[in-house]
């Protein structure tokens, strides 16, 4: 390309045009809102079952009583199959 001293065209030609620029007018009440969740009635209901849950006692006392009962007695029989089932089953 020759310039024959006629910089400031060949310049203009290069200039980014100001007229395709985005100008965003900002809302000041846009800026001041603030974020909001909203939870679906079956969150809302799945959050107050898992508090019950987790308020609950994490070993089942009657049931302790009973199998420790039936094994001093000597009459809790386990299935051999239902206890290689079980752990065939396991997932670790």
């Amino acid at each position: 390309m020759i310039i024959n001293g006629n910089v400031q065209a060949v310049a203009g030609a290069y200039s980014v045009s100001s007229t395709g620029s985005v100008k965003r007018a900002y809302n000041a009440q846009a800026v001041e809102k603030k974020d909001e969740v909203l939870l679906s009635h079956e969150s809302q209901s799945f959050s107050s079952m898992l508090q019950k849950l987790q308020s609950m006692d994490d070993v089942r006392e009657d049931k302790v009583q009973d199998l420790s009962a039936r094994v001093a007695a000597g009459s809790y029989e386990v299935s051999s199959e239902n206890l290689a089932a079980s752990l065939l089953n396991a997932r670790f």
